[in-house]
């Protein structure tokens, strides 16, 4: 018998936390198809919830990637719809996976999905922190 989707075991979880200006969200745990819609959901309840207009999401710990097909209609999907607009956003991916960091801030940026991908944290942070001109 299949259990519902709210019945299966959670295989990762999402913290943030402020740091000064920036919300810093991170996700652990596995990366599966599975996961995704749900991570996506907690995602945009905690930065819809914190209010700020600066996230960085630190996907770095997470085990495993969707493939560029999963990626595409994740971001397709999103459960909120339209994002919100004024928020920054910056990914930050592995040196190893900057293919994959490269591929969703392209397929978002289609999709109307405005981000950015990074390899390095700090480089992340003054992106955001940056003023808009």
């Amino acid at each position: 018998m299949n259990k519902p989707p709210e019945a299966r075991p959670v295989d990762f979880d999402i913290t943030s936390s402020l740091d000064g200006d920036v919300l810093i969200v991170t996700f652990t745990g596995r990366s599966t198809i599975e996961n995704a819609h749900a991570m996506t959901k907690r995602y945009f309840e905690i930065v819809l919830g914190a209010g700020t207009k600066k996230v960085l999401a630190d996907i770095r710990p997470l085990k495993g990637r969707l493939s560029a097909g999963e990626t595409y209609f994740l971001v397709r999907d999103l459960p909120v719809k339209p994002t919100p607009a004024g928020i920054k956003t910056a990914v930050v991916e592995t040196k190893e996976r900057s293919g994959h960091g490269e591929f969703l801030e392209t397929t978002s940026a289609n999709a109307g999905v405005h981000l950015r991908c990074f390899v390095d944290r700090e480089e992340a942070l003054s992106w955001l922190r940056a003023d808009d001109a």
